[in-house]
């Protein structure tokens, strides 16, 4: 069986003053289609509620951007990877109405009067709002920003824990991705690891898109500084 693994490894060479070009010509959206060459794109685009993969994206600033700072890419997992959760979400949905004559048959429990039964359905259906909300946030939030100065990484495992990485453009020492099985090669999504020197602490985009399209934009960017 053949091992669906694609990786790939972008060091700066001092050497090489050429500039590597990789083209995005839709840079806010989630297919897995790009081509070899990236130039700026003269008109940026607004990144839409679901992007994972947003080129040079406008209205959006960071909190603490220094001057002449300029984001590049913000990143997110792909957004297939969520089917999972929201497959989960709908089964528990449509479920419900299925089973509940056959609890409430079998109950040794008298059956709920109206009133009861609007606030067992609220509460069950809040709930799976809830999980919905807390999956989709974790998501959201799970975001990955390049800009031409520096590389942030900010990971969310939980409602009250964030965990921010953060490094120097100047400090990367290489860029490479894995790309391993056949969804991942099927969507186009993979880790991309960004190495750093010394102490700085290493980065990671887990899932994301277009895993060698990003390698190389930080690679471009590299052989600037």
């Amino acid at each position: 069986m053949p091992d669906n693994t694609l990786a790939g490894e972008f060091e700066l060479d001092p050497n090489n003053s050429s500039d590597t070009n990789i083209e995005s010509t839709n840079a806010d959206t989630d297919s897995g289609a790009s081509t070899d060459k990236i130039i700026k794109p003269a008109v940026r685009s607004t990144p839409h509620f679901f992007s994972s993969f947003s080129y040079y994206p406008k209205h959006v600033k960071l909190n603490d951007q220094e001057k002449e700072e300029e984001i590049v890419l913000i990143i997110r997992r792909r957004f297939i990877t969520n089917t999972l959760w929201i497959a989960a979400a709908v089964f528990l949905a449509v479920i419900f109405p299925i089973l509940a004559p056959f609890i409430l048959a079998f109950s040794p429990f008298p059956p709920p009067n109206t009133i009861q039964n609007i606030i067992i359905v609220a509460f069950y259906y809040l709930i799976i709002f809830g999980f919905v909300l807390l999956r989709f946030t974790l998501w959201y939030f799970h975001v990955g920003i390049i800009t031409n100065k520096r590389i942030k990484d900010i990971d969310i495992h939980g409602v009250l824990y964030r965990d921010v990485s953060e490094t120097r453009l100047n400090l990367v020492q290489d860029v490479n991705f894995v790309q391993h099985g056949f969804i991942p090669s099927l969507f186009n999504y993979g880790d991309v690891f960004v190495q750093t020197a010394g102490t700085e602490p290493n980065i990671e985009f887990d899932k994301a898109p277009r895993p060698a399209q990003i390698a190389r934009i930080i690679g471009d960017m590299l052989k600037k500084h």
